[in-house]
This record gives C-alpha cells, sequence and structure tokens, in this order.
C-alpha cells in the first residue's frame, strides 16, 4: 500500500471552477444530525478544515451557522468568499499542517472530504489543540460503491488507466462500511485511517472519545459530460501532464461515447463521524 503524497491535494486549485460544479454534495439530512450531535448554535464557534469552494460550507451557512476556514488554494479560497456574507464566514489560505491558530479555539473542527490531506502526525494533536473544552471534530466523507453503471465504466476503463499510469482509488463496497466502523469505533483515527487507508497507522488515542457515527445512503446520476468533469477534478488526474491528460480523457469520452450512452448512476454513502475532545 502507498503512502499518500500528501502535496497532491494542492492540485485542487488548479481545478478550482471544476470542482465547485462536479464535485457531489452532503445530504442535508447530516447537518441536521450534526446539528444536533454536536450542539451547534449561531454563535458556536466553527472551524472547516479544507472547506475548498464552499460545498459543505453552504448547508452550514444555511443553517445561521458562522465558519471561519482554512485552505491551502487562494483560487478555491475566493469561490467561498464570494459565496457567502463577510460577517458569516472568512477563510485564511494555508495548510492545516502550517497553519496558526494564534490562539483561537473553537467549538466544532470539521472537515469534509479533505482531513486526509492533513498530515498523520498534526492530524489529531492539532484538532485537539485548537478545541476549547467540550469541543467536537467532525469528519465527513464521501464514499462510493462498487455497483451502478458509474463503477461499470470504471471498471470498464480500467486498464485504459493503468496504460496512462494512473493509480486506482480504492471503493468500499457499502455493505462493508458498517464493519469497518464498527470494528475501529473506538478511535476515530483508526477508524478514519481504515476509511481512506494510506498506510499511516495513526490514531487519536485519548485525545478524542469513541466517536459517533451516522451512514447515509443516496445515489445520484451524471451526463457523461458531467462524469468527466467529476473525474477530472481528483488528484491522481490533475498531477498527469496536460497533453497526456487530455490524450486519455478523449479515449475515456470514446468509451463514454460508444459504451455507455446516457446517464452514468453512481452510489453513495455519506459519513459521518464525530468525536468529543478529551
Amino acid at each position: 500500500m502507498a503512502h499518500r503524497d500528501l502535496s497532491r491535494g494542492l492540485t485542487f486549485d488548479d481545478a478550482a471552477h471544476a470542482y465547485d460544479r462536479y464535485r457531489p454534495r452532503y445530504p442535508a439530512e447530516l447537518f441536521d444530525d450534526l446539528g444536533v450531535l454536536a450542539s451547534v448554535k449561531p454563535h458556536s464557534r466553527i472551524l472547516e478544515v479544507g472547506s475548498g469552494p464552499g460545498v459543505a460550507t453552504e448547508q452550514m451557512i444555511a443553517r445561521g451557522w458562522s465558519v471561519f476556514a482554512v485552505d491551502p488554494g487562494e483560487q478555491l479560497a475566493a469561490l467561498a468568499r464570494d459565496k457567502f456574507p463577510v460577517e458569516r464566514f472568512s477563510c485564511e489560505v494555508a495548510t492545516f499542517d502550517e497553519w496558526d491558530p494564534k490562539g483561537r479555539r473553537f467549538d466544532l473542527v470539521l472537515s469534509a472530504t479533505a482531513y486526509h490531506w492533513v498530515a498523520p502526525e498534526v492530524r489529531w494533536t492539532k484538532a485537539a489543540q485548537v478545541l476549547d473544552e467540550g469541543g467536537v471534530i467532525a469528519l465527513l466523507t464521501n464514499e462510493v460503491d462498487d455497483r451502478g453503471s458509474f463503477h461499470e465504466f470504471s471498471v470498464a476503463t480500467r486498464e485504459l488507466r493503468a496504460r496512462y499510469g494512473v493509480d486506482e482509488e480504492a471503493e468500499i463496497p457499502l455493505s462493508h462500511l458498517k464493519s469497518i466502523t464498527e470494528r475501529y469505533g473506538g478511535d476515530i483515527g483508526a477508524m478514519w485511517e481504515a476509511l481512506n487507508p494510506r498506510d499511516s497507522a495513526v490514531i487519536a488515542g485519548d485525545l478524542f472519545a469513541a466517536p459517533v457515527v451516522r451512514i447515509y445512503r443516496w445515489s445520484t446520476t451524471y451526463s457523461p459530460e458531467e462524469a468527466l468533469g467529476l473525474l477530472g477534478t481528483y488528484s491522481r488526474f490533475l498531477t498527469m501532464d496536460g497533453a497526456r491528460r487530455a490524450s486519455l480523457f478523449q479515449e475515456l469520452r470514446d468509451v463514454l461515447h460508444y459504451e455507455f450512452r446516457g446517464q452514468l448512476t453512481r452510489e453513495y454513502a455519506t459519513v459521518l463521524a464525530l468525536a468529543a475532545r478529551r
């Protein structure tokens, strides 16, 4: 199993508008539950790690919450700032690893499909450092199932991607999610590593209590162009040489046109894990 190249997390800024357009959102029910489970109030101090263009932020702002965000992407941060009122949203451009909290403390640290880009050696210690007493860390991730026509397209193009040297992104069967969260449910660090395996055995240890976990199942459809647009926001494609990427995507487009006419269905399960700072 290869270690995750954390620098790949910096490539999303090059596709900021596509990321905002094509990346899947999160179920509204999740944020309703988050508000209850984390006792979020309009005056709660929320830190969002890796906010991007505000994909998860928009749900929090819609509920009357205020968000202070940290993201390494200049263009991503600019997109988010344009969306939300300044009195409710602000963003500092930095990686969470290098960001200086300057003594600021928060009631909630939230990260949506981004926390695996934080270096394991600081991932849990820094979150505990910036959380106030009784504070909570909430992690979200969209997992995809190995079913549906989108998965069939992925299988059909596996050899093609391998020929271009594109590494595979693991898909966890949704039927396995519950067993993973139960097996590692005593430690949010071990559980998050199991959901995003990159060979780092870092756990949260005594910093956080055992997490509360919720799983939300849903599906969505993509047109062929939307499917390619989504793929184009993943780091394994963004790191490719531009001409080589264009050639690969033309071949992917051909497969979509001749073998997968119409919409592709993708099955998702969004995982929410909350753990209180000890």
